[in-house]
């Protein structure tokens, strides 16, 4: 997003700013956050022992968890898994190569591949491109150090290979289609647009997050607590969930708000993990054997927003305005699972495969 010149910033700026309601309140977080703007860090990115991974969100139309990502023509529809028989004779390289739900079927000895037909019954080629598990990826990631590589014994002593995306991939799975927001306890700070053609009208339940309650869930939850939080990046009617690990901002001035004793002028850059890279490069990452927290092949994105920033007389933050071109292209809200994510039922077994790589 193209970053604006302070004259700009200035010339756009209106004389009104609004205050947080009670979606947009940062207490919906934290009670115990804090509000002062001079006592909040203007940057900050969490320790790599609390670093969220990157991962796919395994879209529906390309065969969610049944994706054979690891192979030279990777393909998750209409796929053929092989035989008990066949299993017994299959070098390593060739199990390593098999879907993600292939794996943790035939890592438990069932070779009617229950979970893969489970998963097959849910997608479809014409799905739209968004359609997948970006929810259960970014809970998981929040809560879960990056999963190793493992090799898991099934109960007929075939030796399973699962690559650190296989992993990510299951844990993904159960959360999304299994353990719903009620379940997480996840708690919201902003709005969904629910206009159905995802256009911005202005209206109130399209208004998303506030920027004044964005500023200070930011400051607070990544440069104070040191944790992750999850964002939906999209201001339309899809779901764009990404797990948010820093940000930048930068003061470019003030400005006058009858609502406020000072408005500050700001440009932020939101940074989070990516799951659907732009370029061809960064895609190449979007599956890997070994994890990359913390490598060259860890993918993120860098959002960049401009805002009004309104301050009380006490030093407070209250609220702020979205400016120029972040108007209509910010997040929709910021949201957070608060109870742990528990593997259960046929993902009771996921308690075995998953190894962190780093130790929170």
């Amino acid at each position: 997003m193209k970053a604006f010149a302070l004259v700009s910033l200035l010339l756009s700026a209106s004389a009104f700013a609004d205050k947080w309601d009670a979606n947009n309140d940062p207490a919906n977080f934290d009670s115990r956050y804090e509000y002062n703007f001079s006592a909040l860090s203007k940057g900050a990115t969490l320790p790599l022992n609390k670093m969220p991974w990157a991962s796919s969100f395994w879209p529906r139309n390309k065969g969610s968890i049944n994706y054979r990502w690891n192979t030279p023509n990777p393909t998750g529809l209409e796929i053929q898994s092989p035989s008990k028989a066949q299993v017994l004779v299959m070098r390593q390289d060739q199990l390593a190569q098999l879907s993600p739900a292939e794996k943790f079927d035939l890592a438990r000895g069932f070779y009617d591949y229950p979970l893969s037909s489970s998963v097959a019954k849910g997608v479809k080629k014409t799905a739209k491109d968004y359609e997948g598990v970006c929810d259960g990826w970014t809970a998981s990631a929040i809560q879960f150090a990056e999963p190793a590589p493992v090799n898991m014994v099934n109960p007929d002593g075939i030796v399973i290979p699962f690559g650190s995306s296989d992993v990510k991939a299951l844990m993904s799975y159960d959360v999304s289609i299994n353990q719903k927001d009620g379940e997480l306890g996840s708690v919201f700070v902003g709005k969904y647009c629910v206009n159905p053609f995802g256009m911005r009208l202005g209206t109130a339940n399209c208004s998303d997050i506030n920027p004044g309650a964005f500023h200070v869930i930011l400051a607070n939850q990544i440069a104070i607590k040191k944790e992750a939080l999850a964002v939906d990046i999209d201001p339309t009617k899809e779901t764009w969930n990404q797990p948010v690990y820093g940000f930048e901002f930068e003061i470019k001035g003030t400005t006058k708000s009858e609502f406020a004793a000072v408005a500050y002028l700001v440009h932020a850059k939101l940074k989070y993990a990516e799951d659907d890279p732009a370029t061809v490069e960064e895609k190449k990452n979007v599956f890997t054997w070994d994890p990359t927290v913390g490598t060259p092949k860890y993918n993120s994105a860098v959002m960049e927003l401009d805002y009004i920033l309104e301050v009380d007389y006490s030093g407070r933050i209250t609220g702020g305005e979205w400016l120029d071109g972040s108007k209509y292209n910010h997040p929709d809200l910021f949201w957070l699972p608060t109870k742990k994510i528990q593997f259960t039922k046929e993902f009771d077994f996921l308690n075995k495969v998953y190894k962190p790589f780093f130790i929170q």
